[in-house]
């Protein structure tokens, strides 16, 4: 579980977030099926949606088997997985060659690749895998951007 506070929002409202977090949940199972389509953040989004308001769907996302784990694994240790931040940049790497072959704004390009660069800036503040995890931490390297050190 997540430990946020289920929100006692009106039923029209949880309905609403009920909704958002289905939608996100559609789109993260389209990331599994469709290269290119990113799952991890669409199920981030969906258990964020589940939190403010359903403890039924909150438990059960954080306990799918497909998505449980990664799920888990980002919220309690901040790990992203290291098959996702390949898959993350070679989807970066196929759409700057596409747009480098069909867009002719070359300052767009640019743009789009600075931006792909700080999101695998980012990434890779964050280990791959627990046992990375632990080896950060024995070595005493920050975990994300943040200054203090995890235990």
């Amino acid at each position: 579980m997540t430990g946020l506070h289920f929100y006692k929002f009106s039923p029209l409202i949880r309905l609403l977030w009920i909704t958002i977090g289905f939608t996100f949940l559609g789109l993260a199972y389209l990331g599994v099926l469709i290269p290119g389509v990113p799952t991890t953040i669409f199920v981030i989004l969906a258990a964020w949606a589940f939190a403010k308001s359903s403890p039924t769907w909150d438990k059960w996302i954080h306990e799918h088997k497909t998505f449980g784990p990664y799920l888990n694994g980002w919220e309690q240790k901040r790990i992203f997985p290291k098959h996702g931040k390949y898959a993350m940049m070679s989807m970066m790497a196929v759409s700057l060659l596409i747009m480098f072959f069909t867009v002719e704004n070359v300052m767009s390009i640019f743009y789009a690749a600075l931006t792909f660069i700080a999101i695998i800036i980012w990434a890779q503040a964050y280990p791959g895998s627990e046992e990375e995890r632990e080896l950060w931490i024995s070595k005493g390297k920050s975990i994300g951007w943040s200054k203090k050190k995890n235990a």
